[in-house]
C-alpha cells in the first residue's frame, strides 16, 4: 500500500504534537550502592554515589533533549593514609588503579509511582597522588556506556552511559520515549573508523590497477 508523501508528513506532525501534548515527564533516578570488582581497594574507597537533588528530574518531550544524571563520583580524599614505608624521601607517592564497576540506581516514575532497580557497569582507571600535609588527590577517567530500558507508568525510559574515557562524574542520559535523536560518532571515533578502512581501499585499487 502507497501512502502520498502529504499523508506520511501529516502524521509525523501529529505524532509530535501528541508527544507535546504529553507534557513533561517527571522521574527521580537515585544511585544506591556501587560495587567495584575484588582487589581493587582505591575503587572501593574513592568510588561515591551521588546524591540526587531535592526535585524529580523532569524530561520535556517537546525539548527533544535528554536528561543527564551524575550517578558515580570520585572522591581520592577518602583514601587511607599511605604507610610510611610507601612514602618517597620527597614525602610523596603514587597509587594507580583500574577496574570494573557496577552501580546500581533506583529509577521512579513519579506520576505512577512506580519504580524500578537498574544497574550499570563500567570501568575506572585512577591516577592518585599523595603529598604529606596535603594528602590525596588525583583525576581519573570513567569508560561507563552500558544502556537499560524500562517501561514505567506507560513511559518507555532509555537509560545510557555518557563516558566515553571521560572524567567524571559518572553519568547517565535518560530519554523517554521512542523518537530518540541520532546521535553521530564523534570527530574521534569517525576518524579512527575512516582509517579501520584505509587497507580496504588500497586493497581496491590494487585489484583495479592490476
Amino acid at each position: 500500500m502507497n501512502i502520498p508523501r502529504a499523508a506520511l508528513a501529516l502524521l509525523s506532525v501529529l505524532a509530535m504534537t501528541a508527544t507535546s501534548l504529553a507534557g513533561p515527564i517527571e522521574f527521580q533516578l537515585t544511585p544506591t550502592s556501587i560495587a567495584p570488582g575484588p582487589g581493587h581497594p582505591a575503587l572501593v574507597a574513592a568510588l561515591v554515589p551521588i546524591p540526587p537533588p531535592g526535585v524529580p528530574y523532569i524530561f520535556d518531550p517537546s525539548a527533544h533533549v535528554p536528561v543527564v544524571v551524575p550517578v558515580v563520583g570520585y572522591d581520592p580524599t577518602r583514601l587511607p593514609t599511605p604507610p610510611g614505608k610507601d612514602i618517597h624521601p620527597d614525602g610523596t607517592t603514587h597509587w594507580n588503579n583500574d577496574g570494573y564497576f557496577i552501580v546500581t540506581v533506583h529509577l521512579t516514575d513519579v506520576a505512577s509511582g512506580q519504580s524500578a532497580d537498574l544497574q550499570f557497569s563500567g570501568r575506572v582507571h585512577m591516577y592518585n597522588q599523595y603529598t604529606k600535609g596535603h594528602g590525596w588527590s588525583g583525576i581519573n577517567y570513567f569508560w561507563f556506556k552500558d544502556s537499560q530500558d524500562v517501561t514505567l507508568g506507560g513511559n518507555e525510559y532509555t537509560i545510557t552511559g555518557t563516558n566515553h574515557y571521560q572524567t567524571g562524574p559518572a553519568s547517565l542520559k535518560v530519554w523517554v520515549g521512542t523518537d530518540q535523536p541520532v546521535t553521530t560518532p564523534e570527530p574521534r571515533t569517525a576518524l579512527l573508523a575512516g582509517l579501520g578502512l584505509v587497507p580496504f581501499g588500497l586493497r581496491l585499487i590494487r585489484r583495479k590497477a592490476g
